[in-house]
């Protein structure tokens, strides 16, 4: 086989599904940092300016990371001089991309404590749909008539995984599913600041400026939400009981879970499962996954994430949740792979001429 064919048929969606796949082991570690090893209810304070805290500490995390990189590139210079070039237009994409950062992680980490968490990522595989939305109005891109179609059935998989939850005495599932629409408006949104402002910055020093200004914007937010409290700052030390195994007690021969400080909990998160090994493992095996295999590579973090919720959190997903699940993948699935086939097809074009 040659060297680029195998490449492009294993060795990138083997990167990209590895990639996805660290994200489905997030919610494991996030769950009992926010609920304070499962003991805290959703209706209390803490639970809202904990999240916040959490947030901030992983963006400072993620920053330290970031420009340690920045300077062992010896980018600094070449950043110095990008934000020279910048207009009023410019700052005002950063100010987004840094709200959509960090508020983003923020509502999807109250999505997480205040329902399943599996709809609450599943919900944010809508992303690309925001994005183009966005794409639409701000860009002035014009949609095919596929996204139509993709949105309105998009919405009915969602609607088939939170029905369940109308009319119920408890609206929390129902919280859930606004917060996690709430982070991918967030999210969806940032690929599109993103995008403007790689006219005048490249990737990595974006990511530099989106970890940084995220800091400063969860900065004020801690304060406007009062969660520089004693209990929060002790969560640094506190110990956290991760991949805890629910159910079935009984069968295990010892009590399976694994204790770590509240700290390391959020340096593993901000690292391995949600930040930035996954999201540079995912861009480098993008280069050589084809259109066709690349977008079902993709799908290993939700699918897999289904089943390490349901083992380590004991959530489940009803028959009508699995329906809409499988309505939003299979859309989202498609869309991806219309989206490669056109960028292919740009940098086909663009080669050639």
């Amino acid at each position: 086989m040659d060297p680029k064919k195998r490449k492009e048929v294993l060795l990138g969606p083997a990167i990209v599904a590895a990639a996805n796949a660290t994200r489905a082991f997030d919610a494991p570690v996030r769950y009992p940092l926010i609920l304070k090893n499962f003991t805290l209810d959703v209706s209390d304070p803490l639970v809202s300016s904990r999240s916040a805290f959490i947030v901030l500490i992983e963006h400072i995390v993620g920053t330290i990371l970031v420009v340690i990189l920045l300077f062992s590139r010896k980018a600094h210079q070449q950043l110095y001089q990008q934000l020279q070039s910048f207009d009023r237009r410019d700052w005002l994409y950063f100010v987004l991309v840094s709200m959509g950062s960090g508020l983003g992680l923020y509502f999807f980490m109250l999505a997480l404590a205040f329902g399943n968490p599996t709809i609450a990522i599943l919900i944010q595989k809508s992303q690309p749909l925001i994005t183009l939305a966005f794409a639409i109005v701000i860009m002035r891109e014009r949609p095919t008539r596929f996204y139509y179609f993709a949105l309105i059935a998009s919405l009915v998989g969602i609607y088939f995984m939170v029905f369940e939850s109308f009319g119920q005495e408890s609206s929390n599932e129902l919280l859930a599913v606004l917060f996690s629409l709430i982070a991918a408006i967030f999210w969806g949104s940032n690929t599109v600041w993103g995008r403007i402002l790689t006219d005048k910055v490249d990737y990595w020093n974006l990511t530099t400026l989106r970890y940084v200004g995220g800091t400063i914007i969860l900065v004020g937010f801690n304060l406007i939400v009062g969660a520089y409290t004693a209990p929060n700052f002790a969560l640094l030390g506190e110990t956290i009981n991760t991949f805890w195994v629910p159910w079935p007690r009984e069968l295990l021969p010892f009590d399976f879970l694994i204790p770590i400080s509240g700290l390391i909990a959020i340096i593993l998160v901000t690292i391995f499962t949600g930040g930035v090994i996954p999201l540079s493992l995912y861009y480098f095996g993008l280069r050589w996954s084809r259109a066709s295999v690349g977008g079902l590579a993709e799908l290993a973090f939700p699918l897999l994430a289904i089943f390490v919720n349901f083992i380590f959190l004991g959530f489940a997903l009803t028959g009508w949740q699995v329906i809409g699940a499988i309505i939003l993948l299979t859309v989202v699935s498609v869309m991806s792979y219309v989206n490669r086939r056109e960028y292919e097809k740009e940098q086909t074009s663009a080669s050639e001429s």
